[in-house]
């Protein structure tokens, strides 16, 4: 007879000849589950009020933002484009302050 393994079902392990209420794990094993990481939610991100980085040599654009969690912590990291992926948001951001004008536009006729 043999056992699946919780953390890697494919993998089989034999039996316990010893009665499992008498073993105790190790202090090592102990915290090894303890500490394992989860993964946190992220909620969104936010635009900083810093001026973007551009790197001349690779052409990349850095963007500084706050990745914002569920849990309602945040952290700064910084968002690096590519130079098709600048372009690719500068005509984003054209389209969104078009579409802006023109809601603007409806709303005082």
């Amino acid at each position: 007879m043999t056992t699946t393994d919780q953390y890697h079902p494919t993998r089989r392990t034999a039996p316990s000849t010893v009665d499992e209420s008498a073993q105790s794990a190790t202090a090592h094993e102990v915290s090894a589950s303890a500490s394992r990481p989860t993964t946190p939610i992220v909620q969104g991100l936010a635009l900083l009020d810093k001026d973007p980085r551009y790197d001349r040599r690779t052409g990349h654009a850095a963007l500084s933002v706050d990745v914002c969690f569920l849990d309602g912590t945040k952290t700064t990291a910084k968002l690096e484009l590519d130079p098709g992926r600048v372009q690719l948001l500068s005509m984003q951001l054209e389209r969104a302050i078009a579409l802006r004008e023109a809601a603007g536009k409806e709303e005082s006729e």
